[in-house]
């Protein structure tokens, strides 16, 4: 089983840009085998922290369930929150059957690897202005990326430990750095809002115990790193900054709603108004939906984005369909992981803080994801949350555990 769940955990991130549905195929198997638990029945001597990661995926999953039923949403509503709740037998595997070490940083670097490879050729060959990889959307492609870059530059401390440190180092570094040149040649600008956060979180936990001078030449380091990506002919950044800015302006001075930031302003100020008077629980997916009809019909709305069923914003989305309980729900799925890996990386053993890092990492990204897209509204979206999370979780504890 040991073999297995490592097999999973490896193809889970390395797979997961570079196949249609990739990050499904590990995720499905480790669903299917963690029936095996009903058999086995291994000893999980669960701790306090354990039930309170699985409440929070069973609370987020309960929460939307029922704020569905409550407004007869369609069932089809159902799809995403599922994922949580499935996240919970494979947590339970996974705290059984850790996978090794190297099955996840090796999948991680691999799985930034090909789907940047993918989205070059997409870029070069193929001419798309915005490649996406084997996935179905650019932004969540590009997000992706970078979370897959982030999470590899976590694991060198693991690395450092190996018995082929520089090798492993080089890997977890190439699998970085190309997450991030992925995210970039997508154009998906609000992924690249993690760097700077990413960046100090790095350089504060990697210059522990080396001084300031280490500190201050880390910043400077990943400063020099912005400004070259910045600076650098041909580069799409300062292209999509400068539209950024342009697109901002336009919706200040004339209310233009028909760029991709203008449109965003649009659905983030439709869906404050509507929560206002739903403000408890929402008015679910269709009374949404519903709502915005009539806000375009008496002309109190562009038209442009009513067809659009998220906000793209995962926390005005929430407020809007599902209310303040909805939120807290949210926040809870980001916020108590959170906690829980901030405080093993205060406190747990060397070998355990990778995973520890990765966490928070993880989450991290996830809360400034959600600032410019529903993330959690796709099948890719939440999978790249719930999975990594309750698989980081689970090498932790067991790194406790041989500590």
């Amino acid at each position: 089983m040991l073999g297995l769940t490592s097999v999973c955990v490896f193809l889970f991130s390395a797979l997961a840009l570079a196949v249609n549905s990739g990050y499904s195929l590990g995720a499905l198997v480790l669903l299917l085998a963690s029936s095996w638990l009903l058999w086995k029945r291994p000893r999980l001597n669960l701790q306090r922290r354990d039930y309170l990661l699985l409440g929070t995926l069973l609370l987020y999953f309960f929460v939307y369930t029922a704020n569905m039923l409550y407004h007869a949403d369609p069932a089809r509503e159902l799809d995403m929150p599922l994922r949580a709740l499935l996240a919970v037998p494979v947590l339970l595997l996974l705290l059984a059957y850790p996978p090794r070490p190297s099955a996840w940083w090796g999948g991680l670097a691999i799985g930034a690897m090909m789907g940047a490879a993918m989205a070059f050729w997409q870029l070069i060959v193929l001419h798309l202005e915005r490649p996406q990889a084997a996935t179905s959307n650019a932004i969540h492609y590009g997000n992706v990326s970078m979370l897959l870059g982030m999470l590899a530059l976590c694991g060198l401390g693991w690395a450092q430990e190996q018995r082929h440190r520089m090798t492993w180092s080089i890997f977890l570094l190439a699998g970085a750095l190309t997450g991030v040149l992925g995210s970039v040649v997508s154009g998906s600008r609000g992924g690249w809002l993690v760097l700077p956060v990413c960046g100090c979180l790095f350089s504060y936990y990697y210059s522990k115990g080396r001084g300031a001078r280490y500190l201050a030449a880390m910043l400077g380091t990943l400063l020099a790193a912005c400004i070259l990506a910045y600076t650098l002919p041909n580069s799409r950044v300062p292209q999509r900054v400068a539209v950024a800015v342009n697109d901002i302006k336009q919706f200040q001075d004339s209310d233009n709603v028909t760029t991709s930031i203008g449109q965003r302003m649009e659905m983030w100020r439709t869906a404050l108004t509507l929560s206002s008077n739903h403000i408890w629980l929402g008015m679910g997916r269709n009374g949404y939906l519903a709502a915005k009809q009539q806000l375009a019909d008496a002309g109190k709305m562009n038209a442009v984005i009513k067809d659009h069923t998220n906000a793209h914003n995962d926390y005005l989305d929430a407020l809007v369909k599902r209310g303040i309980i909805g939120v807290l729900a949210l926040l809870a799925l980001f916020l108590v992981p959170w906690v829980l890996f901030a405080r093993a990386l205060r406190h747990d053993a060397a070998p355990a803080q990778p995973y520890a890092l990765a966490g928070v990492v993880l989450c991290t990204c996830y809360m400034i994801f959600g600032l410019t897209t529903s993330s959690l509204t796709l099948n890719i979206g939440i999978i790249m949350l719930v999975f990594p999370m309750v698989i980081l979780w689970a090498m932790l504890r067991q790194q406790e555990r041989t500590v």
